[in-house]
């Protein structure tokens, strides 16, 4: 049975998700946030109703349970309900009040209380954070030969085990080893450009697909956990075209800066911010005004933009030539695009072919018909930039 990562595009990139059974290790550069990820996939899993652990000898239960509410999630009351236990391989060590189904009071103890675990949640799954304190514990080769028995025995119980690893100065030829003893790798690196701009998660293999190697950009988030980081989202077309009611329309917030013009209508002098947190994604939004005197600033608005939206009135075909223009002059043309046939609620509006023909579009440039000021068309226009941008 194929289970669920519950973490954004991973189960795309491993072709649908991990069969019961596998083991999983997330390896870190250190400073990025492993744990996020553990927590999130057993919180899933625990969600779904399936059982599990968490082996912890970085922190105390009381302080991972306390993590877990940051994000928003009830380890507690799972807890209460014995739907998960800790293996408390922390508390002992640092002479705090020890909480869990197995104790660990001496490092020789580890090995089998993870077994009893391994066995006390078949078809679960458990969580080992943090495999680097082990391996500081018990030294490489006892660690090596401790994750080879946990996983045979995982894998004859169903029972998945996620390895939290951060790649701290080790032995290369060891971590290889150590990858190489689980069935799927993920590696969670920083993103630099003469400084570091992100964070991203790669799949650097798995036993039973070809994993794509796309890296993905994510953010984490209290509360919220694992999202898939878009850095910008340009939203760009004529004057009046609708760029402001489509970024508060597809926005989690966001907020405008308005002047009144000929006394009634308001427009767009400077740009429109705005936050988007849809389907695991999480994005930073920024529309640009659209009259012409405007223009020195699009570039700089432009500057890091992933994918563009080009907003168009449908009812207005003598503004298509300035929505190329503007396509051109934000630098659009070489990032993924979706044209917004928007005020499709008005007599006279175009279809979405014949905009594409009086624009000379190629059939690769999608056409989205859209009312932004009543929200339709918009979860269709973010779910094709998102295929675009990372694939079905």
């Amino acid at each position: 049975m194929i289970k669920k990562s519950f973490i954004p595009k991973l189960d795309d990139l491993l072709g649908g998700g991990i069969p019961e059974g596998v083991s999983v290790i997330f390896c870190a550069y250190p400073g990025v946030n492993s744990e996020a990820f553990g927590y999130q996939m057993l919180n899933g899993r625990l969600e779904e109703g399936d059982n599990g652990f968490v082996f912890t000898n970085i922190a105390e239960p009381d302080t991972i349970t306390y993590e877990f509410n940051s994000y928003g999630w009830d380890l507690e009351t799972m807890l209460e309900e014995e739907q998960v236990f800790f293996v408390d391989g922390s508390s002992h060590f640092i002479g705090a009040p020890p909480n869990g189904r197995y104790i660990i009071e001496d490092y020789s103890q580890i090995e089998e209380a993870v077994i009893k675990a391994i066995r006390d949640v078949p078809n679960g799954i458990g969580l080992i954070n943090n495999l680097s304190t082990l391996i500081d514990y018990l030294g490489n080769e006892d660690t090596l030969n401790i994750i080879k028995k946990w996983n045979e025995i995982a894998k004859e119980k169903k029972t998945t085990l996620v390895y939290i690893f951060t790649e701290w100065d080790y032995d290369k030829n060891f971590i290889d080893e150590i990858k190489n003893s689980v069935d799927c790798v993920v590696h969670l690196k920083t993103i630099e450009e003469r400084v570091i701009i992100g964070q991203g998660f790669m799949v650097a293999g798995a036993s039973w697909t070809k994993p794509s190697d796309i890296m993905v950009l994510f953010f984490v988030m209290q509360p919220g956990g694992v999202k898939v980081y878009i850095p910008k989202i340009l939203v760009t077309g004529p004057y009046n075209a609708g760029k402001s009611s489509f970024v508060k329309a597809i926005s989690t917030k966001s907020v405008s800066v308005d002047r009144q013009a000929l006394g009634t209508i308001p427009t767009t002098i400077a740009m429109d911010i705005g936050h988007l947190d849809y389907k695991g994604f999480f994005a930073d939004i920024f529309g640009t005004p659209g009259q012409e005197r405007f223009d020195l600033i699009l570039n700089v608005l432009s500057k890091e933009a992933v994918g563009a939206f080009v907003l168009v009135d449908s009812t207005a075909p003598e503004t298509f030539g300035r929505a190329k223009e503007m396509i051109r002059k934000c630098r659009a043309e070489a990032i993924p695009k979706i044209i917004i046939a928007n005020k499709q609620d008005i007599p006279g509006a175009l279809a979405p072919e014949k905009i594409r023909e009086m624009m000379k579009l190629g059939k690769d440039i999608p056409i989205v018909p859209a009312i932004a000021t009543e929200k339709k068309g918009t979860t269709e226009a973010l779910d094709v930039l998102l295929t675009l941008l990372y694939g079905d």
